[in-house]
């Protein structure tokens, strides 16, 4: 299959499977399926045949209604993200920090998405409904039209890799400080060495990285604010 019937394929699919029946043996009901078993083993347990397995019916019952598993992870990663948080009263900056905070949680709910190839602009209706929903309050911050496409991309490319980074790292219960004395010398790492030695780096390697994401949308929007006025 080439790559552009096969994208047409899956764009079809996506907006079709929307109003489809979650029976079993149905687009929607397969989706559901594959959603459950990623959510329980990983991305890399997904297979059709897998799948099939998990409903009682042979991988051949479900290449009738899903063409291959490239198109299974499209819909499974569109569907699994659920509707964006609605319209609201807030102010322009409360808004995208409320579509940060819902698009991190359903990556930590979801980590297997966070392994799903990005292979080009969104065009599921759930993918688009988020990205006019991020689009939305950053229209309203007065930033350049022109602008307002690479800005949300650079949102949510962040929310999205320290999701990623959230759900790899775990604490090493160690003191980080003590481990990085051992090799960081002022004549090597200067500018590491100064934040040791006024604390800025933390002792302890908690494995926490929402500060990060936190401060760093912070600082995005605090530009954002002094650009547009």
């Amino acid at each position: 299959m080439s790559g552009d019937k096969r994208a047409a394929d899956t764009f079809r699919l996506l907006w079709e499977a929307k109003e489809s029946s979650r029976s079993s043996l149905s687009v929607g009901g397969i989706v559901e399926a594959a959603i459950a078993l990623a959510d329980a083993e990983g991305l890399g347990a997904v297979s059709m045949q897998r799948v099939a397995g998990e409903l009682g019916y042979t991988a051949m019952a479900l290449y009738r209604h899903v063409p291959g598993k490239d198109q299974l992870v499209a819909l499974m990663a569109d569907r699994a993200q659920g509707a964006p948080p609605g319209e609201s009263a807030q102010e322009w900056r409360a808004e995208i920090l409320n579509w940060a905070d819902a698009a991190w949680e359903f990556y930590l709910a979801h980590p297997w998405m966070l392994r799903v190839a990005t292979t080009g602009a969104p065009t599921g209706p759930n993918e688009l409904a988020w990205f006019e929903a991020l689009l939305r309050p950053l229209a309203r911050s007065g930033l350049a039209a022109e602008n307002l496409v690479a800005t949300a991309m650079f949102v949510s490319s962040a929310v999205r890799d320290l999701a990623r980074i959230a759900t790899e790292i775990a604490p090493s219960g160690s003191d980080y400080g003590a481990l990085l004395a051992r090799v960081v010398s002022p004549d090597r790492f200067p500018t590491l060495a100064a934040l040791m030695a006024s604390g800025a780096v933390e002792a302890e390697d908690d494995g926490d990285v929402r500060p990060a994401l936190d401060f760093g949308l912070k600082l995005i929007l605090d530009g954002l604010k002094t650009h547009t006025s």
